[in-house]
């Protein structure tokens, strides 16, 4: 169906008088800007204050770092997932309850204002912007400037603190992980030791059965001198070098009484072995156990951040500050609402010129 030719020249005709009656569309847009600068008063824009932190990471020794994994119950398989992981885990740290209590036990001793303000609002007026490491943005919005500047300025300076001591705590973590390993792997060559010992010990009492049943006064066959050879070459692997003072093994020609006395003598020297590796099992379970203890309360302490993660003050240590809303942005944005309502208002006219 074709326009009516009739209706579109009215409207062009309309919608040239309205722009014609510009002083209207003036009007309308002033009336918006003192709604808007008006509003801007009554509802003041909050003031952000800003600390830039710099959030430096060494991943190098991310496959080494067993502490993590067991904090995290979590295996990180390359670089951008532990550096990630550490960047969320800082993010969440700098704003859980020790690190705002400690803000606001400091903001209190400041200004007696902040003793009305709870943890939670306190929480709310803080923020941390980063994308990755390097350059983080500690931001504080307040409804005055003084209040924004005194928040992120005493929050900036508890991150930086509280996160040396955690970092700290990574440290010497990893330095009694290290201690770990050591006593870990000592035990593990002790009991390897107290293992052979005790299978000579049973290769020797069967030579002594044998020996004893030889005539002591004749040569020791040459079967049986292999055997004790064998037996004494295994035995200084395993036996003190200092034990081997208290005797000394029979050249070829001793008869067979005194590779007998020889082997009794090892055997001695084997038992007395193996109860001081036995000890030596008692105190090294007991420092394990201590060293654990240790590693249990510095992985808490350290918060599950990295040992080669490091925090400093960027720049200049005064905040920058600014209104989240400038009364211009009111300005602008009420002329804007005013020219909306022009429109509606040259709608609603054109409309009720149609219906007549």
């Amino acid at each position: 169906m074709a326009n009516d030719p009739m209706k579109e020249w009215m409207l062009k005709d309309e919608v040239l008088a309205a722009f014609h009656g510009w002083p209207v569309i003036v009007i309308f847009t002033l009336v918006g800007a003192l709604i808007g600068l008006a509003a801007a008063n009554l509802w003041p824009a909050p003031y952000r204050a800003q600390v830039d932190v710099s959030v430096e990471l060494n991943p190098y020794r991310v496959l080494d770092d067993q502490y993590l994994p067991a904090f995290t119950n979590a295996e990180f398989r390359n670089v951008d997932d532990y550096k990630h992981w550490q960047m969320l885990q800082l993010s969440i740290i700098v704003q859980s309850d020790p690190y705002m209590t400690e803000t606001l036990t400091r903001l209190q001793a400041i200004d007696p204002y902040w003793d009305s303000i709870s943890e939670q609002k306190l929480r709310e007026m803080l923020s941390a912007d980063w994308r990755n490491a390097g350059r983080w943005s500690l931001i504080a919005t307040a409804d005055s400037e003084s209040m924004a500047s005194d928040a992120v300025h005493t929050w900036s300076n508890v991150v930086l603190d509280l996160t040396r001591d955690a970092i700290a705590s990574s440290q010497s973590l990893y330095q009694v992980e290290l201690t770990l390993r050591a006593l870990k792997n000592h035990l593990v060559e002790n009991q390897l030791q107290i293992t052979m010992l005790n299978d000579l010990l049973s290769d020797s009492d069967v030579i002594v059965s044998e020996l004893e049943k030889l005539d002591q006064d004749t040569l020791l066959p040459d079967g049986h001198f292999e055997k004790l050879m064998k037996l004494k070459n295994q035995l200084t692997e395993y036996l003190p070098e200092q034990a081997w003072t208290q005797v000394s093994f029979p050249d070829r020609k001793s008869n067979t009484a005194d590779y007998l006395n020889w082997s009794e003598t090892a055997i001695g020297l084997m038992n007395d072995q193996i109860e001081n590796l036995q000890l030596r099992e008692q105190i090294l379970d007991q420092e394990i156990g201590e060293s654990t203890d240790l590693w249990e309360i510095a992985l808490q302490d350290g918060q599950g951040l990295a040992a080669t993660l490091n925090l400093e003050q960027r720049g200049n240590s005064s905040p920058g500050i600014q209104r989240v809303r400038s009364y211009g942005l009111a300005v602008i944005v009420g002329s804007l609402v005013g020219l909306l309502a022009w429109i509606g208002y040259f709608l609603f006219q054109i409309t009720r010129k149609g219906y007549r």
